[in-house]
């Protein structure tokens, strides 16, 4: 095969490779997650990823000490920079879309795994039109509006309690004014597990687990999950972080490090 030949065909393995990144196909496994297997054992860390139509709205890691009781949910901002290997330079959004169907969760958490030095091998993937029949199973939610965010949803300024409608409606509000740490999906979330674990008890926590789980892509069973929410519901040391896209991956990982680990 003479160079011009060997040349034109490494040109379009190269185009089709990058065709495939760029079309969702990069295939991860169990095996590829970059695991730092020097992390307190007693430390579960799930990552939390909240799609809507495609698009990562939010991304967050639960991370629950089952030895202490100390739970802490760290949002990550999705500007991030990070970089993958088989597709370069992106935002840390963008990379759940990356994957190849049953890779996108594995490789957003090897993503996380790689930029703060983590051990996440679980994840669970919601999204947010799934938000009216989660919160159909507590009646409503409260959610407290500002201004603007009421005279959107044509109600009052302060505390509202929201059908699953207008939760979604709240849900996919931006304005001008929204500061980087304010992520109503993530705010949404944790107003959901708390509110729904306060009206939850016993038996109703399989139930609760089984129904966020129903319609997600999640690599965590049922019985997992109920662990997690009966670690969370138990603690008295509820934490949350936030890591932002202007800070260095040594200044996110000092920083979690120190709220989840010390």
């Amino acid at each position: 095969m003479n160079k011009k030949i060997l040349a034109a065909v490494s040109l379009c393995l190269c185009m089709m490779l990058a065709c495939a990144c760029a079309l969702g196909e990069i295939t991860v496994t169990k095996r590829d997650m970059v695991l730092n297997r020097s992390l307190d054992k007693n430390v579960n860390n799930i990552l939390v990823i909240m799609q809507d139509g495609g698009v990562t709205d939010a991304m967050m890691i639960a991370s629950i000490n089952s030895r202490t009781g100390r739970s802490v949910m760290t949002q990550l901002d999705c500007a991030t920079p990070v970089s993958l290997p088989e597709a370069g330079e992106m935002t840390l959004g963008d990379v759940y879309a990356q994957g190849a169907k049953k890779s996108r969760g594995l490789l957003a958490a090897r993503t996380v795994n790689s930029l703060l030095d983590l051990n996440v091998s679980t994840y669970v993937a919601l999204d947010i039109g799934m938000l009216p029949s989660l919160v159909g199973e507590i009646g409503t939610l409260a959610v407290w509006l500002n201004d603007e965010e009421a005279e959107i949803l044509g109600t009052w300024q302060g505390d509202n309690s929201l059908s699953g409608e207008q939760v979604l409606e709240y849900v996919r509000i931006r304005l001008e004014s929204d500061y980087a740490e304010k992520n109503r999906s993530y705010m949404v979330f944790m107003d959901l597990l708390k509110q729904g674990l306060r009206a939850s008890s016993g038996a109703n926590l399989m139930g609760l687990g089984k129904k966020l789980l129903s319609g997600m892509d999640t690599n965590l069973n049922a019985l997992a999950a109920v662990t997690m929410l009966s670690s969370f519901q138990a603690g008295d040391d509820r934490r949350e972080l936030y890591l932002g896209s202007d800070m260095s991956p040594e200044q996110m990982r000092e920083a979690f490090f120190r709220e989840v680990y010390e």
